[in-house]
C-alpha cells in the first residue's frame, strides 16, 4: 500500500477520528493502554479463525530489510509473494515517509498487516468471500458500513457480493482504469515492486466510521467518513491471490480506540532491535528519533 494512496485516503479519515471515538476513549487518560489490549485481541481472533479454516501461521519477515536504499532499510509493505499458499502472517511494518505526517491522528510509526492466501488454484471470488465473511461473521462488523473501491475488472466479484447481501452497484466504487494504473495506489491496482511494472488487481475495503449514512464512497478518494481496513487481491500473476487486513485500522473500526504516534514509537524501536538482533540499525530509523 503506497504512501500516496494512504495520504489521499487518510487525510480525509483523520478529520473523522475525533467524532467517531466514544466518549470513554476521549476521556481515558491513557487510550493507548486500552488500544494495545484491543489490538492484541483483534490479532488473536484473526489467528483463531484462520487456523480453524486450515491456514497455517507463517513467521513474519524481519522489519529490517537487506536493502537500505528504499525506505531506509525498513519493511514498508506486506510482501505477498513470500507467503505460501494456505497460510497467513502478521507482518510488522514502518514507513519513513510517515514521519512527515506524524501529527495526523491516523498515522503510526509501527503498524501490522495480516495477510492470508488460500490455495494456489484460488480465484478472486474465493478471496472476496473470505474477506467479507471474516469481517462480518467473525469480527461482527456492520455490513452496512462496508464498501469497496476497485476497477472494472472487479465486476467478476458481483455474484459473490450479491450473494453476501452487498449489492455490487451500491457498494463498489469503480475507478477509471487508466487513472488507477497511473496512481499505483492499490485501490484498483497494486504494484508489489514499487519500481516495477507487474501489478495485481485489487479491491480496497473501506469501513464507515463517521455518523453519516453514506452507502458507499461516491468518488475517490473517499470522504472523511471512510477508512481503509484492507484489500482483496482478485487477479494478477505477480503474487498469490488473497486478502490483507490492517490490524490497527481494523481495531479502530471495532472499538473506536487509536493510539498517538508517540505512544507507539517505543514499539517500533523494540521491533527493530528484536529483528536486527543487536546489529546495526537501518538508516531509516534515524528519522523516527
Amino acid at each position: 500500500m503506497e504512501l500516496n494512496r494512504r495520504r489521499a485516503v487518510q487525510l480525509g479519515t483523520a478529520a473523522t477520528f475525533g467524532a467517531a471515538l466514544p466518549s470513554s476513549a476521549i476521556t481515558n487518560p491513557d487510550p493507548n493502554r486500552g488500544f494495545e489490549a484491543a489490538h492484541q485481541n483483534t490479532i488473536a481472533r484473526l489467528k483463531s479463525v484462520f487456523s480453524e479454516l486450515g491456514f497455517a501461521e507463517t513467521p513474519p519477515l524481519s522489519i529490517v530489510t537487506a536493502d537500505d536504499t528504499y525506505n531506509g532499510g525498513l519493511r514498508h509493505d506486506f510482501d505477498q509473494s513470500t507467503l505460501p499458499p494456505e497460510a497467513f502472517v502478521v507482518q510488522p511494518l514502518a514507513r519513513v515517509g510517515d514521519v512527515a505526517e506524524k501529527d495526523r491522528p491516523d498515522i503510526l510509526p509501527l503498524f501490522h498487516e495480516i495477510g492470508c492466501h488460500p490455495a494456489h488454484d484460488t480465484d478472486g471470488q474465493v478471496a472476496t468471500r473470505l474477506m467479507v465473511r471474516t469481517l462480518t461473521d467473525t469480527l461482527g462488523l456492520d455490513p452496512a458500513r462496508i464498501a469497496f473501491v476497485s476497477v472494472p475488472q472487479s465486476t467478476n466479484m458481483r455474484p459473490v457480493l450479491d450473494e453476501l447481501g452487498l449489492s455490487f452497484p451500491e457498494k463498489v466504487l469503480l475507478r477509471d482504469e487508466v487513472e488507477a494504473l497511473a496512481a499505483r495506489d492499490a485501490s484498483g491496482y497494486f504494484f508489489p515492486d514499487p519500481f516495477g511494472e507487474d501489478y495485481l488487481v485489487t479491491m480496497g475495503v473501506y469501513y464507515r466510521v463517521g455518523d453519516t449514512d453514506e452507502a458507499a464512497p461516491a468518488a475517490y478518494p473517499p470522504t472523511s467518513s471512510w477508512t481503509e481496513i484492507g484489500e482483496i487481491v482478485i487477479a494478477g500473476d505477480a503474487a498469490p491471490l488473497g486478502i490483507s487486513l490492517g490490524a490497527e485500522r481494523l481495531t479502530f473500526a471495532l472499538t473506536g480506540l487509536y493510539p498517538t504516534w508517540d505512544q507507539r514509537l517505543a514499539l517500533l524501536f523494540a521491533q527493530v532491535d528484536h529483528d536486527s538482533a543487536g546489529g546495526l540499525e537501518p538508516p531509516g530509523l534515524a528519522a523516527f528519533r
